[in-house]
């Protein structure tokens, strides 16, 4: 396979809801990357993932994470790192005032193909990055 260099800019992300995904599974099969918004009060129902790690990484506000069986709650700060394996119980809130924003990463890729992202055309190319490109 002959993958292109992936630049995007702030803000440029393809959006699906309130996420923003930096690297999709067209870019690579073996992560998804996004930038994750939720604000006071909107979280994700508790789930888990067969065949693929969940993690974030806080960027801002303070992200409430009920992990495992026994629904143990964890509250992740700015720079707080996160991993939940596959097949282990997570759920998200933000149980604070502000937004929480965080980098969420998925392995392998497919997590952007399962909530709705769909390829769009490319229409341009990142100056100083030849070949570069989003598909």
């Amino acid at each position: 396979m002959n993958r292109q260099v992936v630049v995007v800019e702030p803000g440029q992300g393809d959006r699906v809801g309130n996420v923003e995904f930096l690297a999709r599974t067209v870019d690579t099969p073996h992560f998804n990357l996004g930038i994750v918004r939720l604000e006071p009060g909107q979280g994700v129902d508790g789930h888990r993932h067969a065949g693929e790690d969940d993690s974030w990484l806080v960027l801002e506000g303070t992200l409430s994470v009920t992990v495992g069986d026994e629904r143990r709650v964890l509250r992740a700060g700015p720079g707080t790192f996160v991993l939940v394996p596959e097949g282990t119980y997570h759920a998200l809130a933000n149980e604070g005032p502000e937004d929480v924003r965080f980098l969420n990463i998925h392995s392998p890729g497919g997590f952007d193909r399962r909530i709705g992202w769909r390829p769009r055309r490319w229409t341009g190319s990142v100056p100083g990055s030849p070949g570069s490109r989003r598909g």
